[in-house]
């Protein structure tokens, strides 16, 4: 089910890029984790013609361990929250105008492998956003760049006002004095006063270890 917000699950470098260059950088996904979805984007990029394939990776859904030990299981992990209306406004007005309609995004479909058997032949249009339904938690919305070889650079820019970001969550293993000055410095830039900032409790909740605690009882 789609949250109210879309969350970027990543590293520190990527925030700072944001709010110091207001774009969002999408990544040649060849190295992705799941090479069964790589597979589609690169056999997408193919179709389209000589060239090279981007993307970029949103939750639709709310927070879960999933998420930060596959996207931002390390010391300098962080959680992005974005409006998720506002920043799917922008793409739509905005990005498509700008990037010459080299640039799609929607909510990721997950199959099985009987359904995929079936859909003989893919939608081309699909094809970027077909993951199997072993990662339907995962709740992705995926973000698509395509460019001509002949532009193709090792990144993709989409221009992103760094305002649109609510919160920043900061990962339960990020060391307090790395989140102070990575805060520091998000504050600093123009537009992002109102970016608020925490940190994850997930694996460390304060409430949650008290309830089993005093869910003990008495002997």
């Amino acid at each position: 089910m789609a949250d109210r917000v879309l969350r970027r699950y990543t590293d520190v470098l990527s925030l700072l890029d944001i709010v110091r260059h207001n774009r969002l950088t999408l990544l040649d996904p060849s190295r992705w984790f799941d090479q069964n979805d790589a597979l589609g984007l690169k056999l997408f990029s193919q179709k389209k013609g000589e060239g090279r394939v981007y993307a970029l990776c949103l939750a639709d859904g709310g927070e879960q361990a999933h998420h930060w030990q596959i996207f931002a299981g390390h010391s300098h992990g962080l959680c992005i929250h974005f409006d998720r209306e506002s920043l799917i406004n922008h793409l739509n007005e905005k990005c498509r105008e700008i990037l010459h309609h080299n640039v799609w995004h929607r909510p990721v479909i997950y199959e099985n492998l009987k359904q995929v058997k079936e859909r003989r032949p893919i939608a081309l249009e699909d094809l970027p956003f077909l993951k199997r339904d072993t990662f339907k938690a995962e709740e992705e919305y995926r973000i698509v760049a395509w460019q001509d070889e002949f532009f193709a650079e090792p990144s993709f820019h989409i221009p992103l006002p760094a305002g649109l970001i609510e919160r920043v969550t900061f990962g339960p293993t990020m060391p307090d004095s790395l989140a102070r000055t990575v805060k520091e410095i998000a504050a600093e830039q123009p537009n992002c006063s109102g970016i608020s900032f925490s940190i994850s409790r997930l694996v460390n909740n304060q409430s949650w270890r008290e309830a089993i605690t005093t869910g003990m009882g008495e002997d």
